[in-house]
């Protein structure tokens, strides 16, 4: 459990700034992957991101560090269900783009036809 800390403390414990390495090098990898990530691996990405925020929030006792965490967690939800609505408008748009690139071809056919008869 991280302890109690806040930035105003002045004798962290030594498991204090243990905790405090560990989740500053675990952030750090996500800042990497986040920044380089196509967007399969950015969906992971976020997921794994998402259960490490929920996992470590529910273990802090600290209500400054509870409220970041929080704020986090709302930010790396909204970018999961932007990654996920994603795929649902894309496939909209492709089936809206088809569907009047069908009638497009159809009305230049009609008129090819029109003016093959005249």
């Amino acid at each position: 459990m991280i302890n109690s800390y806040t930035p105003n403390s002045s004798n962290p414990s030594f498991n204090d700034i243990l905790d405090a390495n560990l989740l500053k090098l675990r952030y750090e990898e996500y800042v990497s992957s986040l920044k380089k990530s196509n967007t399969k691996e950015l969906m992971m990405t976020v997921k794994d991101f998402l259960s490490f925020v929920r996992n470590l929030r529910s273990s802090v006792s600290s209500s400054w560090l509870a409220k970041n965490l929080y704020d986090q967690e709302k930010i790396g939800r909204k970018i999961y269900f932007v990654l996920k609505v994603r795929y649902v408008i894309l496939f909209l748009y492709r089936k809206i783009v088809e569907g009047l690139i069908v009638k497009l071809l159809s009305l230049i056919k009609s008129l090819l036809s029109q003016i093959s008869l005249t």
